[in-house]
């Protein structure tokens, strides 16, 4: 399901811009600061409702201006969407074919996105919700009923931790234990089905990309593997009284990576750690489509950095081989070299979007109208 219409006002520095993406590979070219990564940071917040580098909203706001949007139309078969963002300061108002919606989860099941940024393996290594949402991502398009127990299993995680902080009575701390347990009984039972698809896809993937070393992945289900979520939640009820929090469940769930080279368990290079996050980002979007028969927008932003010109190159590959729709950053279209001219070049200069024809060095300016704000 391809985004085929792209719109952009006043994101960043981008004041206009309008471009018609190819089905497939799209390759950005474009100095640093000219808008490549601004590009793919307001495609992401349009299929997520939120930017891959910026919690705060006001920071997306061109300087100057007084809103954002953001509109695409998206294609799934013979169906045509339309989805927008728009955010003026107060608050942001989202759109699905003119009708207003709440929550950005309607964004994500109309344009399913997966994004590698030049931090993503820094952020795989250092948070365990990072870790946890790469299982969850695939679960909340793949199994309906995921999203809402996950959901409910936060409400309550809430509610028992607000007690156990409050020194409620015993009575109070724990009266949301069993409904607790069988949720996280289910979420787990979700997760550990789909790692093992994970795994296996992951491990071929890594295998092509670094081509030497032995590559483990193993599951943590966030409590003892020996007895069930209830049992230790009442097991170690003294001690989440003390320390104010619930130590047992799926929200601690976590993936550990580990590289085995020439028989010695080795502390992953940057390059190293950089290939690992990757294969996993595509084992996700694989299993992602094999299983829904959907198509899913991939953000490839510097995907060369820290790498080899080998192993750029094993990149390269696979990623031109996906029946899927990319848009790709690169300092120039040398630094990344589809063997294949069937992709799509756009080159971003002085914040502009120019369209580049793949077979050769001429270029043309996109046409770049007025864009009318979210009605």
């Amino acid at each position: 399901m391809p985004l085929t219409h792209l719109e952009i006002q006043n994101f960043r520095l981008l004041k206009k811009v309008v471009i018609e993406p190819g089905a497939k590979l799209n390759v950005i070219t474009g100095w640093n600061a000219a808008g490549k990564t601004t590009l793919l940071e307001a495609t992401h917040v349009l299929a997520t409702g939120r930017s891959f580098r910026t919690k705060r909203w006001s920071e997306l706001i061109r300087h100057g201006a007084d809103s954002l949007m953001v509109h695409g139309i998206v294609v799934e078969g013979d169906q045509e969407h339309r989805v927008g963002l728009a955010f003026d300061g107060r608050g942001r108002t989202i759109r699905v074919d003119g009708s207003a919606m709440k929550g950005a989860a309607v964004l994500a099941r109309h344009v399913p996105l997966l994004a590698i940024t030049p931090e993503l393996h820094f952020e795989f290594l250092r948070s365990g919700r990072h870790r946890r949402g790469l299982l969850d991502w695939w679960l909340f398009h793949v199994e309906p009923d995921f999203y809402p127990k996950w959901l409910r299993y936060q409400r309550l995680l809430g509610q028992r931790n607000a007690a156990l902080r409050c020194s409620s009575p015993p009575a109070v701390q724990f009266l949301w234990d069993e409904d607790l347990a069988a949720l996280g009984e289910d979420l787990d039972h979700s997760r550990q089905n789909f790692f093992r698809q994970l795994r296996e896809e992951f491990l071929q993937t890594a295998g092509t990309l670094l081509q030497r070393g032995a590559v483990s992945l193993r599951f943590l289900r966030g409590w003892e593997d020996s007895e069930p979520l209830l049992a230790q939640l009442q097991r170690t009820r003294a001690s989440d009284q003390r320390r104010g929090f619930t130590q047992s469940g799926p929200h601690l769930a976590d993936l550990r990576l580990d590289l085995d080279m020439d028989g010695i368990r080795t502390q992953l290079s940057h390059g190293q750690q950089k290939l690992l996050v990757i294969a996993l980002r595509l084992a996700q979007l694989r299993l992602f489509m094999a299983k829904t028969g959907r198509r899913c927008v991939l953000l490839a932003d510097d995907i060369g950095a820290e790498l080899d010109r080998i192993h750029r190159q094993r990149v390269c590959d696979v990623l031109e081989a996906l029946e899927t729709q990319i848009f790709l950053t690169a300092m120039e279209a040398r630094d990344f070299a589809p063997r294949s001219r069937a992709h799509s070049m756009f080159h971003v200069e002085q914040s502009c979007i120019n369209s580049v024809s793949s077979s050769s060095s001429t270029s043309k300016k996109s046409d770049l109208p007025d864009v009318e704000m979210l009605k």
